[in-house]
């Protein structure tokens, strides 16, 4: 009998010990699982945020279409509610709901997109876990009931020696023992192959979102330059028409001109490809890229262009922000010629005690900067390539007044 109650009250002492191990490892488990959830919701909203900015200027940007190119952009599912709409999120599925702010709440959105397969990972070691302590316990009662049926039937016929009864305990044991850390090893391979799943989890985010926004990066570039590029050659041999029934020899040079046009556009081209393009931009001259731009745009109209460089001014910014401060300087001036029709355009580039200031001013048709505040790539890109450079920009314009755009840049950011 005394060995069936140390038996008994071991088995008790390792049931406990592995019921609360489980119960840890289940805590533990739930919380990584919520944790990875909260997560991967934040880095879809990150995701969702960049591809809002990239869409933001199509025409209808609640329109099924619109949504569902959205939606692929993230690789998720996103569907318009309404007020009282409920969020019905399908199993293995995670969501949230976007506001979009200014607009009726029948705008928002529903997200909804897969659970990570390390979420639903963790989600199936929990279970795995409480099924293991059932197992454990059902077991055991097992064990304990047989163990009493025995010792009732034989009595005291048992007839092993002392030895022999402690020798069994000790195997008994042993065997119990060896179970344990056979558990523990395993646990510590499962939380290991959780981690660095959950490192390559985190690394596939980061390239996404990185994709994207090298994504929108190029989109920017493309519109500041390659288009702007072609629209001239295209205003271009829209003037040549009228040329070619009064003065052939002036068409052919003008085509010429356009040809010469196309291929420097065409090298554009290559350049963004190779990742080269900003290459040309810093080998010029500040004051030599600013007629190279209206070279381009002017095509056969008479532009009278008012500049002047500060050459300290010019060389204290970095190379980043020269580039985007010409590339603000180039959408300015197609805004200009092409929108505004200016016949005279004033730049300046100075310095003062605190800060490095650029203007760009025309005398166009000018527009109400309130209502073309949120339309069109041109000065959404404007403020988003100044923010970059840690810059501020001004746009002032009214129709019929001309157009006067500001840019700023601290003296103490630059290095």
């Amino acid at each position: 009998m005394p060995n069936l109650v140390r038996i008994i009250t071991l088995s008790l002492v390792l049931l406990l010990l592995f019921l609360a191990a489980a119960l840890g490892a289940q805590s533990w488990l739930q919380q990584q699982h919520a944790r990875l959830q909260t997560q991967a919701i934040a880095a879809k909203q990150r995701q969702l945020a960049a591809a809002l900015e990239l869409t933001r200027t199509q025409a209808d940007l609640f329109s099924p279409d619109q949504l569902h190119l959205i939606g692929r952009m993230i690789d998720a599912e996103i569907v318009r509610v309404g007020d009282a709409a409920p969020v019905s999120t399908p199993a293995g599925y995670i969501g949230f709901i976007h506001t979009v702010p200014g607009t009726p709440s029948a705008q928002n959105f529903r997200v909804q997109f897969e659970t990570p397969h390390l979420a639903r990972l963790s989600l199936l070691h929990g279970r795995t876990w409480v099924f293991l302590l059932i197992m454990a316990l059902a077991l055991m009662l097992v064990f304990v009931s047989a163990d009493l049926f025995l010792t009732r039937r034989l009595g005291h016929a048992d007839t092993r020696t002392p030895w022999s009864a402690a020798k069994a305990d000790m195997t008994s044991l042993e065997q119990l023992a060896r179970t344990s850390i056979a558990q523990d090893s395993a646990l510590a391979d499962e939380r290991s192959n959780r981690l660095r799943i959950e490192k390559d989890l985190s690394m596939h985010q980061q390239l996404q979102n990185q994709a994207l926004e090298e994504k929108i990066r190029l989109g920017r570039d493309l519109h500041d330059g390659v288009i702007q590029s072609l629209y001239a050659v295209g205003l271009t041999i829209e003037a040549v028409r009228p040329l070619l029934t009064r003065d052939v020899a002036k068409a052919e040079q003008r085509l010429k001109d356009c040809l010469v046009s196309l291929n420097r556009t065409i090298r554009k081209v290559r350049d963004y490809i190779t990742g080269l393009s900003p290459e040309t931009l810093r080998r010029m001259s500040f004051a030599d890229a600013v007629r190279l731009f209206l070279d381009e745009l002017r095509a056969t109209r008479e532009v009278i262009l008012d500049m002047v460089v500060d050459e300290d001014a010019a060389v204290a910014l970095t190379t980043e922000q020269t580039t985007e401060a010409l590339q603000v300087t180039h959408e300015a001036i197609s805004n200009a010629l092409r929108h505004g029709q200016a016949r005279t355009i004033t730049v300046r580039l100075h310095k003062g005690e605190n800060e490095i200031g650029l203007l760009v001013r025309d005398d166009g048709a000018g527009f109400d900067s309130e209502k073309l505040a949120s339309d069109g790539h041109g000065l959404t890109n404007m403020q988003a390539r100044a923010a970059g450079a840690g810059a501020t920009l001004r746009i002032d314009s009214q129709p019929g007044s001309g157009t006067r755009i500001v840019m700023t840049f601290p003296v103490t950011s630059i290095a």
